[in-house]
């Protein structure tokens, strides 16, 4: 009984790793080359500073919002900066994308 206890402890920390790859519903095409999902897992390893570095470029892109984190333009530049892909990478997602790539940060800087 105990081993089904851990085994089942395991599971969340493998779904949440998992839950950092954003997968597009149709294949995205960015300088000729075909995507259909891009990682994010580096986000865990980024630090207090990353954080504080996102929110100079919101007010130097003139974005005042006192939950800055929770814009979309706020997930694209943590994403480029987690995944290493340009910002213009980003940028061109289609909407539905765009949304899922706020929802996917928000959610791991919140905890959800």
């Amino acid at each position: 009984m105990e081993e089904i206890k851990a085994t089942a402890a395991q599971e969340p920390a493998e779904d949440q790793e998992e839950s950092l790859i954003l997968k597009f519903r149709k294949p995205y095409m960015f300088e000729g080359k075909e995507y259909t999902e891009v990682d994010l897992s580096a986000m865990e390893d980024m630090t207090a500073e990353d954080l504080c570095a996102m929110g100079k470029i919101m007010t130097k892109l003139g974005i005042v919002n006192p939950v800055a984190e929770m814009t979309v333009d706020y997930a694209i530049y943590m994403a480029a900066r987690a995944s290493g892909k340009p910002v213009e990478f980003f940028k061109g997602l289609p909407p539905k994308e765009g949304i899922k790539l706020k929802n996917m940060v928000t959610g791991f800087l919140y905890g959800g």
